[in-house]
């Protein structure tokens, strides 16, 4: 696995995650977001890192380290905790690192699958999917060969995409490409 320098400094404004996704109502996610790395703790302005891992079309693993800063969402935070049940928390936060990780690969996330089609978004033009999940503490590898296997691969496109999964209290996240 290869170390890629160009995140290893990179410093994500957690509050600005939804401009690159304009399809989709990414701004809704990055409270909730904030309420997992600072586990629903009183808000303050903040950073935490997070260790990632890409696997891209072509199989090449590279691992990095985002930072990941937010400001000025105090009273959308306070909302979030009064509004969503805890799953909906961490679901929602997961969602917005795969906006996150989407983006530094290049991707767009540009609209949800249907009921049933066993996926949950589409990236760029229907070119792929994307299945996302999170969990507060658990195996980020049985979680996203999980994914991958009973979801993304039994999609009923017959096409390739990733599967992206997030882990909040010792922060890590991967973004895998599966081909059919």
């Amino acid at each position: 696995m290869t170390r890629d320098p160009t995140l290893a400094r990179k410093h994500v404004r957690v509050e600005s995650l939804h401009e690159s996704h304009p399809r989709i109502r990414a701004e809704d996610w990055r409270s909730p977001l904030v309420a997992r790395l600072i586990d629903e703790a009183d808000y303050a302005d903040g950073t935490r890192s997070m260790a990632v891992s890409y696997r891209d079309e072509k199989g090449h693993l590279s691992e990095a380290e985002v930072t990941l800063a937010w400001s000025g969402l105090e009273s959308d935070y306070t909302k979030c905790i009064k509004t969503y049940q805890g799953a909906t928390l961490t679901e929602f936060a997961a969602l917005a690192v795969a906006c996150i990780l989407c983006h530094e690969r290049n991707l767009e996330i540009t609209e949800v699958t249907r009921r049933g089609e066993k996926v949950d978004y589409w990236l760029g033009e229907r070119e792929s999917l994307l299945e996302v999940s999170g969990t507060r503490d658990g195996d980020l590898e049985q979680l996203c060969d999980r994914k991958a296997t009973q979801q993304l691969l039994r999609n009923p496109f017959g096409k390739a995409g990733f599967v992206c999964v997030a882990r909040f209290e010792r922060p890590a996240a991967r973004l895998w490409h599966y081909p059919v």
